[in-house]
């Protein structure tokens, strides 16, 4: 009797001998030749690479580009330090690069570790940031229009959607912008006066409207604000402010019914340490037109009418120029904003006389760390004028580490030039470089 033995063979495997014989099948196998080649170590952003996976053992977030062979940082990811890729972020959301914010939001930038618009966006949702609007342009809200006008609102075609801006009711369009009329709500005095002559905004709590002021009363029509009549050998040219020169106490009335002309310059009947004819309310560094309302020096003697009397021309009298201006060697008034612009303003050219490298500045310009010599505005506009690049360290500028003679620091401790100063622009981000920008108002004896 035979027994038949069967041997069922399962696919896929097989037998090894008991023996410690190598088999047949594997004699000859070169291990060495044959072991997978070892994935490299320490492999930095931009480096050669042969798979993504090479990159992304060594760098999370990384691949390899198919195009370059080098290690990138993959789709909405930054690179950061050549060791690692950080995701890009939304509005509100964490960050350390400004280009993690940028990357996905246009116009953002990273502060204090989160992603914010810049300062002259405003945010929406938390994927935009939306520019000024000006009139008549498309907005998606009120705070876009008011960017660029503090008056305008957007009014809505489709409802909560898009809309254009416009100025409210009762508020004259002018140049673009809009301006108050008698009886409504108002910000500032000079807002007041640009629609209306001899206005002023009235302050009565929280609320502020346009009012005629004193000295003058209000027409029949309600659109203007007339004059009272007064002694016939009295002569008013235009109303003047405390700290400015008079010839008679009516000028300085019909500005502030509680001053008066005291010695040739007019001061309040009952001054008091926060406002008086030394101290009238406005920044040092600003031009006071006679009217009350205080100019950027950038547009003292710059031969266009800035203060609504013209002072800031009118005074720019030769060999008798206003501190905020530039006195030329002949006498000639010139705005400061032209002392090393790098083209002869004055008719002697001694506006560029003192602006070369190696010699000290004029007191009137910027002085980069190279010892170049430019226009004052350009320290920390947001623009590189030095060519060492010192007229934008981000210590100085947005830190405010320290600020330099002859600039401004912001309430958010931001470095500028104080050429922003009352320039109509919120050049702090803040707005805290419009502020005591009018003369104050005296109080009542």
């Amino acid at each position: 009797m035979f027994m038949v033995l069967s041997f069922v063979t399962i696919p896929g495997s097989y037998c090894l001998p008991k023996s410690g014989r190598t088999s047949h099948v594997m004699r000859g196998f070169d291990y060495q030749a044959t072991r997978l080649p070892t994935i490299p170590r320490n492999i930095e952003l931009f480096s050669q690479c042969r798979s993504s996976f090479e990159c992304l053992i060594n760098i999370p977030h990384s691949h390899c580009d198919y195009a370059s062979k080098i290690c990138t940082c993959e789709p909405y990811h930054v690179p950061y330090n050549n060791t690692m890729c950080l995701p890009a972020s939304l509005l509100g959301y964490g960050c350390i690069l400004d280009k993690q914010c940028s990357l996905k939001v246009p116009n953002s930038i990273c502060v204090d570790g989160l992603c914010e618009c810049k300062p002259e966006f405003t945010p929406l949702r938390k994927d935009k940031c939306l520019a000024p609007a000006p009139l008549d342009d498309f907005c998606l809200n009120d705070r876009q229009c008011q960017m660029a006008n503090s008056y305008s609102y957007c009014q809505y075609i489709v409802p909560r959607i898009y809309g254009k801006c416009k100025c409210p009711m009762n508020y004259m369009v002018d140049d673009g912008n809009c301006f108050p009329y008698l009886g409504s709500e108002c910000k500032k005095h000079q807002d007041c006066e640009q629609a209306t002559p001899n206005s002023f905004c009235n302050r009565e709590g929280k609320s502020a409207y346009c009012e005629c002021r004193d000295g003058y009363e209000l027409s029949a029509n309600k659109f203007r604000c007339n004059l009272v009549e007064k002694p016939e050998h009295v002569s008013i040219e235009y109303p003047k402010s405390i700290g400015t020169s008079c010839t008679n106490s009516y000028e300085c009335h019909a500005r502030d019914p509680y001053s008066t002309c005291r010695n040739g310059t007019c001061d309040c009947i009952a001054p008091d340490s926060s406002c008086n004819a030394r101290n009238p309310g406005c920044h040092p560094d600003t031009f006071q037109c006679h009217s009350g309302y205080c100019i950027s020096w950038y547009f003292v003697c710059d031969k266009q009418k800035n203060c609504p009397d013209n002072s800031d021309e009118d005074l720019c009298v030769p060999f008798n120029c206003p501190k905020q201006a530039f006195q030329c060697d002949d006498g000639t008034c010139l705005s400061k904003s032209l002392v090393c612009n790098g083209q002869w303003e004055c008719p002697d050219g001694s506006d560029e006389a003192r602006c070369y490298t190696g010699i000290p500045c004029d007191k009137s310009a910027f002085r980069c760390k190279n010892g170049q010599c430019l226009p004052q505005y350009t320290f920390c506009n947001a623009v590189q004028d030095c060519a060492d690049g010192s007229d934008e360290l981000d210590e100085v500028c947005e830190l405010g580490d320290y600020c330099p003679k002859n600039s401004f620091q912001c309430d958010n401790q931001r470095c500028r030039s104080s050429a922003i100063l009352c320039s109509g622009l919120d050049g702090c981000g803040d707005n805290s470089d419009e502020t005591n920008c009018e003369v104050c108002q005296c109080k009542k004896p």
